[in-house]
């Protein structure tokens, strides 16, 4: 059904902003008071946050322990559309050697696979093309490189140090597809490869672990 729906990849240099709402003040004889304490607890909270995240491997999901890509405890729980920041993952960007993430619905029904290089960037049934100059050179010199993905919307999204170098919007039987994604996990990875568990977003399955349940050395 989906061969009609190729789209060739636009790459994207602007940079996604968003601004928080101002909070609300309370105004009274002293205003000194409340400021600050309104002020207090929201840092305290963004710490929170910061402290529930955690770097776990990419734990390999093609094992016969994790049913070859089938068993849900070996993906994460998240609302991909909905979500400002998507997948954040550090791992070598090569040529050949693809980064391959499964997406899943909620049922735990897999609906394709994002896969990228240096060399070409692939949605399964939706999008297939080259990768821009610009994503390729922001290639770290040495070592891993810290790289997201996100599908908020219904728009593909590939950004490095928070930098969108690729953007394309899904349409029609795509755009519905990717739409039911609520899963990920992903594929053919290695130990140091890593990625951002986000707890305030995201749900592991028992697999999803610091030692990948016991197949990668604990950080």
């Amino acid at each position: 059904h989906m061969e009609g729906y190729y789209i060739r990849g636009i790459p994207r240099n602007e940079e996604q902003k968003t601004t928080p709402p101002p909070e609300n003040l309370t105004t009274k004889e002293t205003t000194t008071e409340p400021a600050t304490t309104s002020a207090t607890t929201s840092m305290t909270t963004i710490a929170d946050d910061i402290r529930r995240d955690e770097t776990y491997p990419t734990c390999n999901c093609w094992t016969p322990e994790c049913g070859y890509c089938t068993n849900t405890e070996c993906t994460v729980k998240q609302d991909l559309v909905n979500s400002d920041k998507g997948i954040q993952v550090s791992s070598e960007l090569k040529r050949k050697r693809l980064n391959s993430i499964v997406l899943y619905d909620e049922e735990g029904e897999q609906i394709g696979k994002l896969q990228w290089n240096l060399r070409g960037i692939w949605l399964t049934g939706c999008i297939s093309c080259w990768t821009p100059a610009a994503l390729r050179r922001a290639k770290a010199e040495q070592g891993p490189t810290t790289w997201s993905f996100s599908l908020q919307d219904g728009v593909v999204r590939i950004s490095v140090n928070q930098e969108v170098l690729y953007e394309q919007p899904l349409v029609g039987e795509c755009k519905e597809r990717y739409g039911r994604a609520e899963r990920f996990a992903f594929y053919d990875t290695t130990c140091e490869s890593t990625f951002l568990y986000r707890r305030s977003e995201m749900v592991a399955g028992e697999r999803i672990s610091p030692d990948c349940a016991g197949t990668c050395p604990a950080s």
